[in-house]
């Protein structure tokens, strides 16, 4: 089995066609679609704000590249203008991801390698071609159970119209820290429906019902004071989104708002509502800086499988292994990005390659990040004033691979300048 390091399905794109000099009065002629086997070209087109008939823009051309990319059904994406006499012809070459298949299941639960759970699960990101979601998936050991879920993000041409659906049969752990821990048995439904506006806004309102079954010696923890617990729910949430690229950002500005409540007869009444704010700021070339605030909270205490923590999926570099557990929380993130090699695309070639086009145009790079962590949890009847921040830093290296997007290996400090070294997958935000 070999690497090669290639061109884009035998295309070389030249410099050239970036560095030529802008000219307004270009009209775009046509734009053609090439390598999407599967991937119908309306999923592409929809998400360009390039038009045949608009004048050519370079820099929004970059733009549309970006936004195809973040539709993570392709492992590459180029854009080649192809200069007329009368105008312009915009080339869009793809390489597409492998989009369905039977998937083992090993996960690290709240990040810790002694709570794994293992199973199988399948997976199809492109059904029917237009970037619908299917999956199901069962797995066994730490935290066992189900589910199913089914994505549209596109319904009603362009209305923008979006929905999700989910249901699952779980079996959780509590992570409370003032109780040993016992499982909860968590059964339930999730539905979404949505809207986008142009291109960067959407609103989702939503509906949920769970169940919640826990121990006779544990109801006691329960709202009802019985060992089942009905939690009916519905939000509402808003996205402003304008960031280049979801798998590592580096330029533009994310706004998430929402609210939810949950109600059942005269025992349970509350909202949690929040709000998360990320942006990034290009500072020199490739460099950027990443900055993010958010916060939870409620409007009364909640029952403790509702808590929230810091030190599970949500944690502090530095303080990676301390858990906090509160009703409300507040955090705070500040990373310097960089390049340290480019990303190249490269070809799998093997003496029996089952995935053939698939193992192609297969990204790889890496980059390194300087952070900052910082954030607390408090419960209803405590001050945030009185609350200690946890606080880390340190440094990293991001690695980029093909279909996890990002593996990170870091070295934090604590606030006493204790060292940790973590190893994460996904951006940290």
């Amino acid at each position: 089995m070999t690497l090669l390091l290639v061109g884009f399905r035998d295309i070389v794109f030249s410099q050239d066609y970036f560095d030529a000099e802008e000219d307004s009065s270009l009209i775009v002629m046509n734009i053609v679609i090439m390598g999407n086997t599967k991937t119908k070209d309306i999923v592409i087109l929809r998400e360009m704000k390039t038009k045949t008939g608009d004048f050519f823009d370079l820099a929004l051309m970059e733009e549309d590249r970006k936004r195809i990319q973040n539709l993570h059904l392709f492992t590459r994406v180029e854009i080649a203008p192809d200069f007329k006499e009368n105008g312009v012809i915009l080339n869009i070459t793809v390489a597409e991801r492998w989009y369905i298949f039977p998937y083992p299941i090993l996960y690290r639960n709240e990040k810790d390698w002694k709570k794994l759970s293992y199973g199988a699960g399948i997976i199809h990101q492109n059904f029917r071609g237009l970037n619908h979601n299917i999956i199901s998936s069962f797995w066994f050991g730490y935290n066992p159970g189900m589910d199913f879920y089914y994505s549209n993000p596109w319904l009603g041409g362009k209305k923008q119209l979006s929905y999700n659906f989910k249901v699952y049969s779980y079996k959780v752990r509590n992570k409370s820290l003032y109780y040993d821990r016992f499982d909860e048995n968590h059964k339930g439904f999730y539905l979404s429906f949505g809207k986008r506006w142009g291109y960067h806004l959407y609103l989702t309102a939503a509906v949920a019902y769970r169940n919640i079954h826990v121990p006779e010696k544990y109801k006691g923890i329960t709202y009802s004071g019985n060992v089942t617990d009905h939690l009916p729910s519905v939000g509402l949430s808003f996205r402003y989104d304008k960031r280049d690229l979801y798998e590592y950002p580096k330029k533009g500005l994310l706004v998430d708002l929402y609210i939810n409540k949950t109600k059942y007869k005269s025992q349970l009444d509350y909202y949690r509502y929040g709000v998360d704010l990320r942006r990034y700021q290009p500072i020199y070339q490739n460099i950027s800086l990443a900055i993010r605030a958010a916060m939870d909270l409620t409007t009364s205490a909640i029952p403790a499988y509702n808590h929230i923590y810091i030190g599970y999926l949500d944690r502090i570099r530095g303080e990676f292994n301390t858990r906090l557990e509160g009703e409300n929380r507040l955090i705070g993130n500040v990373e310097l990005r960089f390049p340290i090699i480019k990303i190249r695309y490269f070809n799998l070639e093997s003496n029996a390659d089952m995935l053939g086009e698939y193992s192609n145009n297969l990204p790889l790079g890496l980059s390194g990040g300087i952070f900052f962590d910082t954030g607390t949890v408090w419960f209803h009847d405590e001050k945030l004033n009185d609350q200690k921040l946890l606080s880390g830093f340190g440094f990293g290296l991001h690695f980029h691979v093909p279909y996890f997007d990002l593996l990170r290996l870091e070295y934090a400090f604590d606030t006493n300048y204790n060292p940790q070294v973590i190893f994460d997958v996904g951006v940290a935000f």
